[in-house]
């Protein structure tokens, strides 16, 4: 989101709202893998801290971690765990859930060459739409109960970060900066991440003999066609970036 109102401050030491989030959370054995998350998280992005101070952010972030674990269980990834972004890149596995592994969206992003705040923009919206489809399915269920079960996908940490962005329109004083944040993300949204990317158009050419292949297998017939093996058309959409002539046009 960009911004055209009058710079924010940066690494303000709290916020008059929220005089008491660093109290709140409190660090202890079993909110400490947390705490350190947060912690590397903030001091990656110090420099560019808006309104609320390092301990402040860290705690913000914790929080969040910890309201999603009461729900969907975390435990940290082992270390060195890479996820291969389809050949355009990898991004480390931090946390395992019952069902998913959630990676840093700023990490897959910038293995993509994508900007925070384009990323963060993508994971606002991503998050909304799984908003309204919880209240549609919530409304169709019928028992005035709230579920979690479509929106386990994204955790906004609330970070706040402000960089500069020379694409962004100026403020009245000429600045020209937008706001970020970070996000996890599930392993399970990845390709929708991808296809949104950069990459995107070279990511769906790869895909195509692979699809056709998924294709022919459900619905039969010749309507799918595709020169390649099954697992020459699986290497394909593992490959990334490729020079050749036409592909992804």
């Amino acid at each position: 989101m960009n911004s055209t109102t009058a710079a924010p401050v940066r690494t303000g030491g709290g916020h008059p709202h929220h005089p008491t989030t660093t109290e709140r959370v409190a660090v202890t054995p079993s909110t400490l893998p947390f705490h350190q998350f947060a912690k590397d998280i903030v001091t990656r992005n110090e420099q560019h801290l808006c309104d609320y101070g390092p301990a402040e952010q860290i705690a913000r972030a914790v929080e969040a971690l910890e309201r999603f674990h009461a729900h969907t269980p975390l435990r940290p990834a082992r270390p060195g765990h890479m996820v291969d972004l389809a050949g355009f890149g990898s991004a480390a596995v931090h946390w395992y859930g019952p069902n998913d592994q959630y990676l840093l969206i700023s990490e897959v992003g910038a293995a993509l060459g994508m900007p925070a705040w384009d990323t963060t923009r993508w994971a606002r919206q991503q998050y909304l739409y799984a908003v309204e489809d919880q209240r549609q399915a919530d409304e169709e269920r019928g028992d005035g109960r709230l579920g979690y079960e479509l929106m386990r996908d994204y955790l906004d940490l609330r970070l706040w970060c402000v960089a500069d962005n020379p694409a962004a329109a100026p403020d009245a004083g000429g600045r020209r900066y937008s706001d970020y944040g970070d996000w996890l993300i599930s392993s399970d949204r990845l390709m929708l991440f991808i296809l949104d990317s950069p990459w995107g158009k070279e990511f769906q050419a790869n895909m195509r003999d692979l699809l056709a292949h998924g294709a022919r297998k459900f619905l039969g017939g010749d309507l799918f066609h595709t020169d390649l093996s099954e697992e020459e058309a699986r290497r394909k959409a593992r490959r990334g970036p490729t020079i050749s002539m036409g592909e992804g046009e």
